[in-house]
């Protein structure tokens, strides 16, 4: 999202809180199913948290939980910006693993920055590959060929959103997010906002559109790392997630015909995005 906004200049805090209640409805979509197929295959139950120890829970996992509202409530509110954000995220949840969960002590932190730092690269070399290839598709106008064949060969919104839809399922299965955002959201943004969807909206579709990326092959990252932890073959994995896949698109079609669902929290909270 904070890279959708760099791109389009949309506000992030309303990315963020238009994100909430698609999110909502999918893992309410997901809860639901994974109800309906634990009764069909009669999974074991276990027995009821007692209220007392449920309220210890949440108390102990409360100074975690601030940790998304430090950061989206921060950024909402203009307290800070995205990058200030994080930086205080960070500080905040390295105070309170190393003094209040104890689980971290100084002697682990150079390790974590390693392996923070080759998890960063790999945004980075990304982003620099897709810039490049970005300076490459300026030079030879494919930004503005791309525009001409919208306005000449679309008429209508709702036929400029599958298009949009269809694509973003496409290139997010051999793609990452981040360089499919950087190559091909600038080319479309100016036929979206001649059709009049705003770029919050436009985020909205692209970002959970790019996100079932992640589970479909031949790129699947989240496939393959979910496959290898649970000791399951992709093609099993794949069929697996099928169900999972189609409620994420229903959702996605219903917010992107319907947007007033979910701009309903970021109007309701800060008008002023909009």
């Amino acid at each position: 999202m904070i890279i959708f906004a760099g791109l389009t200049n949309a506000s992030i805090g309303a990315l963020f809180l238009g994100g909430i209640i698609p999110g909502i409805l999918i893992g309410l979509g997901m809860m639901v199913f994974v109800y309906f197929l634990a009764i069909k295959r009669d999974y074991p139950r276990d027995s009821k948290v007692k209220i007392v120890n449920f309220l210890k829970l949440v108390a102990q996992a409360l100074p975690a939980l601030l940790t998304p509202i430090i950061i989206i409530g921060g950024i909402i509110f203009g307290l800070f910006t995205a990058t200030e954000a994080a930086a205080i995220a960070s500080v905040y949840t390295l105070v309170v693993c190393m003094f209040y969960y104890k689980t971290l002590r100084l002697k682990d932190l150079p390790k974590i920055l390693m392996d923070t730092l080759a998890l960063s690269s790999l945004s980075l070399f990304a982003l620099a590959a897709a810039s490049a290839l970005g300076e490459l598709m300026s030079y030879y106008q494919l930004g503005a060929l791309a525009e001409e064949f919208f306005t000449n060969n679309i008429s209508t919104k709702a036929v400029f959103l599958l298009i949009i839809i269809l694509f973003f399922l496409f290139i997010g299965t051999f793609m990452d997010a981040i360089p499919a955002m950087i190559l091909f959201v600038p080319v479309i943004l100016p036929t979206a906002l001649e059709f009049g969807i705003d770029p919050v909206h436009l985020g909205l579709i692209v970002i959970i559109t790019l996100a079932i990326g992640l589970v479909t092959p031949p790129y699947g990252l989240c496939l393959l790392l979910a496959a290898k932890i649970g000791e399951m073959s992709i093609e099993r994995s794949f069929i697996a997630v099928i169900p999972y896949i189609a409620i994420i698109l229903i959702v996605m079609l219903f917010i992107a015909f319907f947007p007033d669902i979910a701009f309903y929290i970021p109007r309701m909270i800060n008008p002023s995005l909009f």
